[in-house]
């Protein structure tokens, strides 16, 4: 009677464990996957982090160039990541900035990894407030429009 005790109170725990780490796991665990498809987010993109893409970066990394296997004019693309070598070198991390090389690269954090990069040694770093709207656009899961960005003619 004992053993049954003891192993009904070493299940009942081992539920009540289990339990606790999966709701902790859930409420912790951010949630950019749906941010990503909402009407702000895309409102936000559109008006915010398009022209910044138009103007930066697809130029170099959209549907007809493509440096480093990396392409921005769809978020498909920006998740796939781009490539180093063989290696493939994963840029975003949507829902968390301060993990996605994409601002360390916007940032200049990097002396290796500067984005967009200076030109005959002039840098051609975005301001402070465009830094600040793709933070915020990694942080509500680089949400994107419907059609794919394209590179503004210069």
């Amino acid at each position: 009677m004992g053993r049954s005790t003891t192993t009904r109170n070493y299940l009942t725990l081992a539920a009540a464990a289990a339990a606790a780490f999966t709701v902790t796991s859930l409420v912790s665990r951010p949630q950019p996957a749906r941010a990503a498809d909402d009407a702000k987010g895309k409102a936000f993109f559109e008006e915010k982090i398009r022209p910044i893409l138009a103007q930066n970066c697809v130029g170099c990394h959209g549907e007809e160039k493509h440096k480093g296997d990396l392409r921005l004019d769809t978020r498909e693309n920006l998740l796939k990541g781009g490539k180093d070598e063989d290696k493939v070198v994963k840029v975003i991390e949507p829902g968390n900035p301060e993990k996605s090389m994409i601002i360390e690269a916007i940032e200049y954090k990097n002396e290796d990894i500067q984005m967009p990069p200076p030109k005959k040694k002039v840098s051609q770093k975005l301001s402070d407030d465009k830094i600040a709207a793709m933070k915020e656009w990694v942080k509500m899961g680089a949400p994107y429009g419907d059609k794919p960005v394209v590179a503004e003619k210069k």
